[in-house]
C-alpha cells in the first residue's frame, strides 16, 4: 500500500463561549485536518488542535509543517506506522500536535485495512468510558449555573479551570460544590498557574470541597516544584504539561513526583507515543487520564479509542466538542449522560462532512 495524496485543511470551528485557562484564551477552535489517501482506496483522517501556550504551535505553524510532512510521506507505506513516526520525528523533532494528526490518519488506515474498530486494532476492549465536563475560568454565578446544568444532563464529574486569581478560584469551586452537592466528582486544573508555595496553600484551602485531583499546579519545567507540592498536598496531583514524551514519564516515575498522568495525542505526537507513555505509566503504577485540547468529534474519537486500548487509562476528559457551535463530523463518538459510546465501524469511525470540506481552506 502507498500514500498517493495528502490533503491539508484549515479547520476553523466557532465556539459557543470563550474558553479561558490560566495561560491562554480561546475564542474558536483553530485546528488542522489531514486526509491521507492510498492506492488501495482507503483514506485516513487526522486532526491537530494546537494550543500555543502548551505546545508552542499555532494553526499557521501547523499548516506550514503539514506541507513539509506531506512531502516526506508521499509514496510511502502507511501501514509501516513505526517507521513513519520515526521519520517524522527525525525530520521535525518538535511540533507534536501536527505530527499527531498524521499519526492518527495512519492508524485510521491501518485499522480499516484490518477491518477492525481502532480500539480493537490497538488491543483494547469496548469498556465503559465516562468523561467529565470542563468549566473554564469565569464568573462565580455563571460557573454554578453551568455546573447545575451539567449535573442535570447526567454527567458524573466536572473539571474546573483555576490558576488566575486565588480568591476567585476559591469562590468558584465553593459555588460549584454548593450547587451540585455530593452528586458530582470535582477535579481542578491550574494549567501551571501557581508557584509551589501558592499551590500548597491553595490545595489545602480547597481540600474541604473533596477534590478528586489537581492537574499541573506548577510550571511544566519545575519538576522539583511539582514533587514538592505533591508530597504536601491533601489533593492528588496529575502531571499534564510536564509529560509530553516517554522520557518525561520515566523521569516523573524515577522522581516519584506525582501519582497521575494526563496523556494527550496533541502532546505526545500521536497514538504511537501516547501508548508508550501509557505502558510506562502502567509499569510504574501510575493511573492516567486521556485528555484533549479543542478537537472536534474526529480528534476526540481517536482519543477515546486510545483510552479504551490500555488499562492505564482510568480517567477521561473528552469534552471539547461540547462547546463547539458546529459539528462538522459524520460518525465518531456519541456521549450519553457523560458516557462515551465508541463507533464499531472499521478504523477511526469518523470523517469530516463534505459540506465543511468544501467550506474550509485547503492548502
Amino acid at each position: 500500500m502507498k500514500i498517493t495524496r495528502i490533503r491539508i485543511f484549515k479547520m476553523d470551528i466557532p465556539r459557543k463561549d470563550v474558553f479561558t485557562i490560566a495561560t491562554m484564551t480561546l475564542e474558536k477552535a483553530e485546528n488542522v485536518l489531514i486526509g491521507v489517501e492510498t492506492d488501495e482506496g482507503l483514506t485516513g483522517w487526522g486532526e491537530a488542535s494546537p494550543f500555543h501556550a502548551l505546545v508552542g504551535e499555532t494553526q499557521r505553524i501547523d499548516l506550514a509543517a503539514a506541507q513539509e510532512l506531506r512531502e516526506l510521506l508521499l509514496g510511502k507505506n502507511p501501514l509501516e506506522i513505526s517507521r513513519r513516526v520515526q521519520e517524522m520525528e527525525a525530520f521535525l523533532p518538535h511540533n507534536p500536535t501536527i505530527k499527531s494528526a498524521f499519526d492518527m490518519a495512519l492508524y485510521d488506515i491501518a485499522a480499516q485495512a484490518a477491518g477492525m474498530p481502532l480500539y480493537q486494532f490497538l488491543g483494547g476492549s469496548h469498556r465503559p468510558l465516562e468523561t467529565d465536563f470542563t468549566i473554564s475560568i469565569g464568573g462565580v454565578e455563571e460557573a454554578a449555573e453551568k455546573a447545575q446544568k451539567v449535573m442535570e444532563q447526567g454527567f458524573g464529574a466536572i473539571k474546573i479551570k483555576v490558576g488566575i486569581s486565588d480568591e476567585a478560584d476559591y469562590r468558584r469551586v465553593e459555588a460549584i460544590r454548593t450547587a451540585v452537592g455530593d452528586a458530582l466528582r470535582i477535579r481542578i486544573d491550574a494549567n501551571q498557574g501557581w508557584d509551589r508555595m501558592q499551590a500548597v496553600a491553595n490545595l489545602n484551602r480547597l481540600a474541604p470541597f473533596h477534590i478528586e485531583f489537581c492537574e499541573q499546579p506548577c510550571s511544566a519545567h519545575d519538576l522539583p516544584g511539582m514533587t514538592f507540592v505533591s508530597r504536601r498536598s491533601p489533593i492528588p496531583i496529575m502531571a499534564d504539561e510536564s509529560v509530553f514524551s516517554p522520557m518525561d514519564a520515566l523521569q516523573l516515575i524515577w522522581e516519584d513526583a506525582v501519582p497521575y498522568f494526563n496523556i494527550k495525542l496533541s502532546k505526545s505526537g500521536g497514538i504511537y507515543r501516547a501508548l508508550q507513555i501509557a505502558h510506562i505509566a502502567w509499569a510504574g503504577s501510575r493511573k492516567c487520564m486521556i485528555g484533549c485540547m479543542s478537537e472536534s468529534r474526529l480528534g476526540l474519537t481517536a482519543h477515546a479509542h486510545v483510552g479504551a486500548a490500555s488499562p492505564a487509562f482510568q480517567f477521561f476528559d473528552l469534552d471539547s466538542f461540547f462547546e463547539h457551535a458546529e459539528d462538522p463530523i459524520i460518525g465518531g463518538v456519541q456521549v450519553e449522560k457523560g458516557h462515551i459510546l465508541l463507533p464499531q465501524t472499521p478504523g477511526l469511525g469518523a470523517r469530516p462532512d463534505e459540506a465543511f470540506l468544501n467550506k474550509w481552506e485547503e492548502v
